[in-house]
C-alpha cells in the first residue's frame, strides 16, 4: 500500500464509508478504487479531488508527487 492509498483508506474508514460506498459516490468502480488503495493503480488528480472532496479532505493530504 502506498502513502496515498493508505490515507484514503484511513479516512474512508473513519468516515465510515464502504468501499462500495465511496467508489458509487464518486462514480469509480470499487475494484478500481481497492486498486489505488492498494497501491496497484494510481488515480487521476481528477479522481483523487473527488475522492478528496467526498471525504472532506484536502486533496494536497492525499497527492503524492512522483
Amino acid at each position: 500500500m502506498n502513502r496515498a492509498g493508505s490515507k484514503i483508506r484511513l479516512a474512508r474508514i473513519k468516515k465510515g464509508m464502504t468501499l462500495a460506498e465511496l467508489a458509487e459516490k464518486i462514480g469509480i468502480t470499487a475494484p478500481y478504487l481497492s486498486d489505488i488503495e492498494r497501491g496497484n493503480r494510481r488515480g487521476s488528480y481528477a479522481t483523487l479531488v473527488k475522492i478528496g472532496q467526498a471525504l472532506e479532505i484536502p486533496v494536497e493530504e492525499i497527492w503524492e508527487v512522483a
